[in-house]
């Protein structure tokens, strides 16, 4: 072997060790998101680049293999290049999720946290909504129905008046219909108030027929009717405002998200990594995500928001690539480019054999 040999086999050594090693860090990258939490990186990577060159040392033997046209070994063809295949799949296919997750990790992981904020937003703003409309609609109710049996009320004293009939039966009768309202709904709204307009002790007042005197219990029944009612429309503010107090869990959640969004995801941006994207993705799904309601998975498919937990997972980003369900995503360049350094890798190891 002349020099000029030498150094071309030493050339083509150093490049297959260059994109063999490129390979072997897209993989145990890919590999140390999916099994060990971003850790022990190195670890895999050597690994993986002592099997990537066990499998350029099978793919020659294959090509050593169909070189021979006498004593060629049938078994040894088949075993070096099912070694090869398995290798390079692997390979392939752990470069090309690596490949994913640095380019499209920060989008998807900015993405599902907007989306989080904008379900909380929605969702507390429509809530509250609907309680405002529950509690508008049963305080008009009340005021409508103790209006009605009012005025039933002072029409009956009118009469009164009129016909000098006293303060009866039939105006007592109307002061029990309206507390009969207000007592209306108690166990819904947890009310303990008994809404007593005529006591005990107004007894007295039955049979009254003197005109200034039952003017004046008008006066005092009206004045009691309104006491009662506000009782009433406090009990109902009350209620609705604890049910309003139970989205304060979600909007809770909103601190949290302003955090991330101006302290660690600047971080996360500066570092770009994929272990980064990796770390990060546990505090975002810790302090937020982990914490809205199961109606949030529905929201977010609905729009189309890719799970940042499941980028991680070289076979789930495989399924949803076959499946559609990357959307604007595209891998075909990532899957261009690892082919290429594979591709390189072991035509520079051939070479380097020969």
């Amino acid at each position: 072997m002349n020099k000029s040999q030498f150094y071309i086999k030493i050339a083509c050594l150093a490049g297959y060790l260059l994109f063999a090693s490129l390979s072997a860090y897209f993989t145990a990258t890919s590999l140390s998101l999916n099994l060990m939490e971003g850790r022990n990186i190195w670890l895999f990577f050597v690994l993986v680049l002592i099997i990537s060159i066990l499998a350029g040392w099978c793919l020659t033997n294959v090509i050593a293999e169909l070189k021979k046209t006498v004593n060629a070994s049938r078994s040894s063809f088949v075993l070096n290049l099912l070694g090869f295949l398995i290798f390079w799949l692997f390979s392939f296919t752990t470069n090309v999720h690596y490949f994913f997750v640095e380019k499209h990790g920060l989008s998807i992981l900015t993405k599902e946290l907007t989306s989080a904020k904008q379900y909380i937003d929605a969702n507390t703003s429509k809530a509250n909504k609907n309680i405002e409309d529950q509690r508008n609609t049963a305080k008009q109710t009340l005021e409508s129905s103790i209006g009605d049996a009012k005025r039933l009320f002072e029409a009956e004293i009118e009469s009164t008046l009129e016909g000098r009939k006293g303060f009866g039966d039939i105006c007592i009768k109307h002061l029990h219909t309206i507390e009969q309202i207000l007592r209306q709904d108690a166990n819904m709204y947890g009310d303990k108030n008994g809404y007593v307009i005529f006591e005990p002790n107004d007894e007295g007042d039955r049979g009254t027929t003197n005109s200034r005197a039952i003017i004046n219990l008008l006066n005092k029944y009206n004045r009691k009717i309104e006491t009662e009612k506000q009782k009433k429309l406090a009990v109902i503010d009350n209620f609705y405002d604890r049910q309003k107090d139970q989205n304060t869990e979600l909007l809770d959640l909103l601190e949290p998200i302003e955090t991330l969004e101006t302290k660690h995801l600047p971080l996360v941006l500066k570092d770009g990594s994929a272990t980064a994207f990796y770390k990060y993705q546990a505090q975002q799904d810790g302090r937020v995500l982990s914490k809205l309601p199961a109606a949030y998975k529905d929201y977010s498919k609905k729009e189309k928001v890719y799970p940042s937990g499941r980028m991680f997972d070289t076979m789930s980003v495989w399924k949803d690539m076959v499946s559609g369900g990357l959307g604007d995503m595209t891998m075909i360049q990532w899957i261009v480019i690892a082919l290429i350094c594979d591709l390189v890798a072991f035509i520079l190891f051939a070479l380097f054999r020969k």
